[in-house]
């Protein structure tokens, strides 16, 4: 099991586990009322499934027999269980997705949801914002634009530098600066001195 201490580094985890094989998924989400009962319900997903708990010389030889691997990964109230192609064990029912048919998603917070889903070049699989987050956090922010109110705009624009730069995120600040710079124009700001610079994302090792 690995519990992350940050969603960053939950999504890391993922991708690292999916471009290692582990491509099927099943979501774990733990309601607010049960927090509390965190310990209680990662010691029963482990009693479900024993083989999170494996050690590499275990893991070797159920490859090595084609049996599927498991790993069970969490960041507060999101987790996620994963496992390699293979024999699965018996008794099982939990639906499993293949990740490379149908992205993962889990929510940050109110302003921010994450995919994690096919790249569209380069590394297998990467982190986007859900279309859904993407639409929104472009609309609040030209809205701002167009009633005038930069100062406001700035405050939510800037703050998007606390995004990891994943290669599918960059991907959509990218085409989040033309479309704000495009609106600047067309709101006349430029005349006045509104500038715009492109967003430093934060810098993660591997991605």
């Amino acid at each position: 099991m690995i519990v992350c201490q940050d969603w960053i580094e939950y999504v890391r985890q993922i991708l690292n586990h999916a471009c290692h094989g582990y491509e099927y998924y099943c979501p774990v989400v733990i309601p607010e009322k049960k927090r509390d009962r965190i310990p209680a319900i990662d010691r029963k997903l482990l009693g479900k499934y024993p083989m999170c708990e494996w050690n590499k010389d275990q893991r070797y030889r159920a490859k090595k027999q084609g049996r599927s691997n498991y790993v069970y990964i969490r960041w507060d109230l999101s987790g996620i269980l994963m496992h390699t192609p293979g024999i699965e064990p018996v008794g099982v029912s939990d639906r499993f997705f293949v990740l490379s048919e149908k992205p993962y998603q889990f929510r940050v917070g109110s302003w921010i949801e994450i995919k994690i889903g096919p790249a569209r070049t380069g590394k297998r699989f990467t982190a986007y914002l859900t279309k859904q987050s993407f639409r929104s956090i472009k609309a609040l922010l030209i809205e701002n634009i167009e009633k005038g109110r930069f100062e406001e705009f700035e405050k939510y624009y800037y703050r998007l530098e606390n995004l990891p730069a994943f290669s599918g995120i960059l991907t959509q600040i990218s085409e989040l600066y033309r479309s704000l710079k495009a609106a600047i124009r067309k709101a006349g700001l430029t005349n006045r001195g509104r500038t715009l610079r492109r967003l430093k994302l934060r810098s993660w090792k591997g991605q």
